[in-house]
């Protein structure tokens, strides 16, 4: 996406996507590996059930979360990414899904 400022000036405005799970997925095992799309981030963090922002790593193309030590029931993720250019935080949408075990 792009954004002009009044000075003129063009900058990238990055996006993030939680790509899995999908909406309503459930999750069936006791791993779990977070893929999340986020362009040309140079930071990618996670919130999963509100709770506190965990890093992300890098690798393949996407920004990924190993997840483990969870209980079966329903949950939420959210994603958010920091460019490199100007420090700011776009979020993705909130994802809903399950664990079933």
């Amino acid at each position: 996406m792009i954004k002009e400022h009044k000075s003129k000036k063009v900058i990238t405005v990055a996006e993030v996507f939680v790509n899995y799970p999908q909406q309503k997925e459930c999750i069936t095992g006791s791993e779990y590996a977070f893929r999340i799309e986020a362009g040309t981030a140079g930071r990618v963090e996670i919130s999963i059930d509100n709770k506190e922002w965990q890093p992300c790593r890098r690798a393949g193309g996407y920004w990924w979360y190993d997840w483990s030590g969870y209980l079966p029931g329903n949950h939420v993720a959210t994603a958010r990414c920091q460019t490199q250019d100007d420090g700011h935080k776009p979020t993705s949408g909130t994802v809903h899904f399950r664990v079933q075990f």
